[in-house]
């Protein structure tokens, strides 16, 4: 062991209570702390992440294809065009206002051909009351709302809701005659768990349905299931440059990309703030090696006149803050661990299904480059609290401590 790190590592360890080593303590504990509470709250964002996409992928396509220009796609746009997309299922768009026992609402109506009604298994799978039934029964039409609508509506099982198209709406208003639209029958009710706008304001139906109210020539979107979600990207890429600018391809990121920017932004501002706990015990850090300068001015003269250089003492207190932030990063990354992985084997914190909730326990996930990020920012400023003390011992003269 050479004589920088020995007495480095006597000076972290103090063998009489003094206020210095009381700040230090407190410096360390604030560092462990700190770090242990940054990842755990970024574990649980990853949770919460990991959580919102399992729910939105299990809804929505991972791929959906969408006309850039005009209401329905170009009739270029098929199967031929790229080889996926005869797994594609095509869906006939479009918003319409509803009635029902005197309420009226506006939803997006999203009409699916029979054939391929049961493919559509997001939907199918979220149905919590009813059947999934887009196609007519009895020559009535069939429609499977949201349970959203389903509460602002006031409407259930069996009721039935008069579709008017927007051209309807329109030519009610010029005309002042009430319009006919078309009724059709509740058939089941879903719930997403994706996002309360959908469950709000969507629909489902047969295709010949929202084509007869609307006139519209063809679909107006494809959607596509993969093997993986994690396809998306892939796939999404090759579609844009078989189709070209015709239409717009959207992965399942890209169909919710505002809720993950402003879950991002709330992960990015969670980590500043929780920083902060670590910056103020670094500069306690910075106050108590400050202090042992002041105190072993007497011992910093004996040395040099020993024989020690400016740098061997720059090194000793250098080497002293380098230290503490190894110490109290490692214990911080350890319990941190320690607490992410006790709640995912044991549920420490656990919800109760029935009240409503989605999971069982709090959702976490360690991702190992946030431990890394987390670890080297408590070790780069624990690091940099050490340099201004560092330099002033290694500038402090030998007469100057024998006087004190």
């Amino acid at each position: 062991m050479s004589h920088v790190l020995r007495i480095a590592l006597r000076y972290i360890r103090p063998r009489r209570l003094s206020f210095i080593g009381i700040i230090t303590t407190l410096s360390v504990m604030g560092i462990v702390i700190g770090v242990a509470a940054l990842i755990c709250v970024m574990s649980i964002f990853n949770g919460f992440r990991d959580l919102a996409r399992d729910l939105m992928v299990s809804f929505d396509p991972h791929v959906r294809v969408i006309a850039t220009r005009g209401m329905t796609l170009p009739a270029s746009v098929n199967t031929t065009s790229h080889p996926i997309l005869a797994r594609a299922i095509p869906i006939t768009e479009a918003r319409m206002a509803v009635m029902v026992h005197g309420a009226t609402s506006v939803l997006t109506m999203r009409g699916v051909e029979d054939a391929d009604a049961r493919r559509l298994t997001g939907p199918a799978n979220s149905v919590v009351v009813g059947t999934w039934m887009t196609n007519d029964f009895d020559h009535v039409p069939s429609v499977v709302i949201g349970a959203g609508l389903a509460e602002t509506l006031e409407c259930f099982l069996g009721d039935t809701l008069t579709l008017l198209s927007a051209s309807q709406v329109e030519q009610a208003l010029m005309s002042g005659i009430q319009p006919s639209g078309r009724r059709a029958i509740v058939r089941g009710i879903f719930q997403s768990n994706s996002s309360k706008e959908v469950d709000r304001s969507v629909a489902f139906t047969s295709a010949a349905l929202v084509r007869s109210l609307t006139s519209l020539p063809g679909p107006t979107a494809l959607d596509l299931r993969l093997d993986s979600y994690e396809q998306a990207a892939d796939v999404a890429t090759a579609l844009r440059s078989a189709l070209g600018p015709r239409v717009s391809v959207l992965t399942w990121y890209d169909l919710h990309k505002s809720l993950y920017d402003v879950m991002d932004l709330e992960r990015l501002g969670s980590f500043v703030v929780l920083t902060l706990i670590i910056l103020v015990a670094v500069f306690n850090i910075l106050v108590s090696l400050t202090l042992t300068v002041v105190e072993k001015r007497r011992d910093i003269a004996i040395l040099k006149t020993m024989g020690a250089t400016d740098g061997m003492i720059r090194n000793v207190y250098l080497l002293q803050g380098a230290l503490i932030g190894m110490i109290s990063v490692g214990v911080g990354t350890a319990l941190g661990l320690g607490l992410c992985l006790g709640q995912q084997h044991y549920s420490w914190i656990a919800f109760d299904l029935e009240a409503g909730f989605l999971v069982s326990a709090l959702p976490l996930r360690v991702q190992t480059l946030d431990v890394v990020v987390v670890a080297c920012t408590g070790l780069i400023l624990s690091s940099l609290a050490a340099i201004y003390p560092a330099h002033r011992a290694a500038r402090s003269r030998v007469i100057d401590g024998i006087r004190g």
